[in-house]
């Protein structure tokens, strides 16, 4: 199809016809913004006016540079990992005599074990609680591990979601005190390999489906529209259709949440 596209931020909750339009965005595309740059930019404005907004679901079409702006403020970024990101090598930790050999696979650390016939798998570890440290201009998450071992789990933590920079607060090594290296300085993208809510988690799959839900508000739409087209030339002209359409959309789940609420009083004033 051609035409104009536009961005739609909505959120709603688990009933019908609640879903509320909170921002919509002309995306220009080419050699303007991409839809994923105008995404992250939407999303920024609407944790300043929604402070108490945990997170966001989006698509594929948000990568590693998308999260990383994302998760600075704050926000969960909820979406399936690409498929062109490879498994990478993270580093050998030695807690004991064994030693861990551990990988980013999947949106999380693995480790890479040898099975009975010789040959190795990545093998998820553990993750056993997200760790936020919420900032005020900056904010950084961690996955605290469990490292299976045969003398003992061994406790690891490991940052994830942001990509530091030697702007970032400098982290230094335990043992010598020495500055470790940003993940700019060492060519790791953290944000692209390690997700806050990695793909194959049970938290992931129960919230992730919402995301095609979103699609609805696509659907009615273009079924709101003559034909379905809109019937103006011009981004600012045809914004007020799409304003009008975000309006009319509020203003039914505005009623839904009214009529819910009035037959909620009316169960409580009988019982």
């Amino acid at each position: 199809m051609r035409g104009t596209k536009w961005f739609f931020g909505s959120g709603r909750g688990d009933g019908y016809w609640t879903r509320v339009i909170l921002t919509f965005a002309h995306v220009a595309g080419g050699e303007y913004e991409d839809e994923a740059a105008i995404a992250v930019r939407q999303f920024s404005q609407l944790k300043t006016v929604l402070p108490d907004c945990m997170g966001v679901i989006y698509d594929g079409a948000l990568r590693g540079v998308h999260r990383d702006a994302l998760a600075r403020r704050g926000l969960l970024v909820i979406n399936k990992q690409h498929g062109s990101v490879n498994p990478v090598f993270y580093e050998r930790v030695k807690p004991c005599r064994s030693g861990h050999e551990l990988w980013c696979d999947q949106g999380r650390i693995a480790e890479s074990i040898r099975i009975d016939d010789g040959t190795r798998v990545l093998q998820p570890v553990p993750i056993t609680r997200l760790e936020p440290r919420i900032g005020v201009t900056k904010s950084r998450w961690y996955h605290l591990l469990k490292i299976p071992c045969r003398h003992g789990d061994h406790e690891y933590r490991v940052p994830v979601g942001i990509t530091t920079t030697a702007e970032d607060r400098a982290l230094r090594d335990a043992a010598t005190g020495r500055r470790i290296p940003s993940d700019h300085e060492r060519g790791f993208h953290r944000a692209e390999h390690l997700q806050q809510i990695p793909q194959e988690t049970l938290s992931h799959q129960l919230v992730y489906p919402y995301r095609s839900d979103s699609e609805s508000v696509h659907s009615q739409f273009d079924l709101s529209l003559w034909n379905r087209r809109v019937i103006a030339y011009g981004v600012d002209r045809q914004k007020v259709f799409v304003l009008g359409f975000a309006l009319s959309q509020n203003a039914t789940s505005y009623q839904v949440f009214l009529g819910g609420r009035t037959s909620a009083h009316e169960l409580r004033k009988a019982a």
